[in-house]
């Protein structure tokens, strides 16, 4: 694959998750979304399409990437175990700093999120993960590239990730074009985030998991700090992930 099949199937990638995010102009589909049983329906529609359309995009390149990332059962329970510990270590900071209660969440509520997590925000977050990180990082381990050029893959990348969410803050979270820029600029950072994450890493589930998590978040603790919390405690157990393993790197 070359640098300019990436940026092709990136870009593709971008407008068709623009284009599937304009369904939102339609009264129906705004109605949809008030029922979180249709909404989830709605979603597994959207993400089977975007799904077959990947593939079929990837389908000249297999051979210039080793899947067997994506299906390591290792690397799950890891990224599960340090999912769960950026979790607990967020809600444990909280109430430490903020020195509010646990709410705890009923059963339907708990219910209820379960099904978006793994029906909705998951599916989301493995199809821009494996676009917008796993995609470029495997190429520029392929070929290469040196760091200083991995990090200005990592802005053009996250640039682009930014951009694929125009149509669905404008048409199905309404935000004004005048206001646009603040969503796009978070955007942008949380890409360079998630890149530095699985750059270090080296865990696409783990990424999955965090980014799943951010758009679809369950806090124990009601507090306003809560996503500055989570984003500095996912950085600092990133850091310490990655002084463990050049650790046991130096060692071996």
């Amino acid at each position: 694959m070359r640098l300019k099949d990436l940026a092709k199937i990136i870009l593709i990638c971008c407008l068709l998750a623009n284009t599937f995010s304009l369904i939102f102009i339609s009264e129906w589909a705004q109605n949809i979304l008030k029922n979180w049983e249709q909404a989830i329906f709605l979603g597994i529609i959207i993400f089977a399409f975007q799904f077959f359309i990947l593939s079929c995009f990837l389908k000249p390149y297999t051979t210039a990437f080793s899947f067997r990332y994506l299906f390591d059962s290792k690397k799950l329970m890891i990224a599960l175990i340090m999912g769960l510990l950026v979790w607990i270590s967020t809600q444990v900071w909280v109430y430490y700093a903020t020195g509010l209660s646990f709410d705890f969440p009923s059963q339907s509520r708990v219910t209820k999120y379960l099904f978006i997590f793994f029906l909705n925000s998951i599916p989301a977050a493995f199809i821009e993960e494996f676009i917008f990180r796993f995609l470029p990082v495997h190429y520029a381990e392929k070929k290469g590239i040196p760091r200083q050029q991995l990090i200005g893959l990592a802005i053009g990348v996250a640039i682009v990730f930014s951009l694929s969410h125009v149509s669905a803050y404008v048409f199905r979270d309404h935000t004004d074009f005048s206001a646009l820029a603040s969503p796009l600029i978070s955007a942008f950072f949380y890409g360079m985030a998630y890149f530095f994450v699985y750059v270090v890493t080296d865990n696409i589930y783990f990424t999955i998991l965090i980014h799943a998590f951010s758009n679809n978040q369950l806090y124990l603790v009601n507090s306003s700090y809560n996503d500055s919390f989570y984003f500095y405690t996912l950085i600092f157990v990133t850091l310490l992930w990655f002084m463990r393993k050049e650790t046991r790197r130096m060692r071996s």
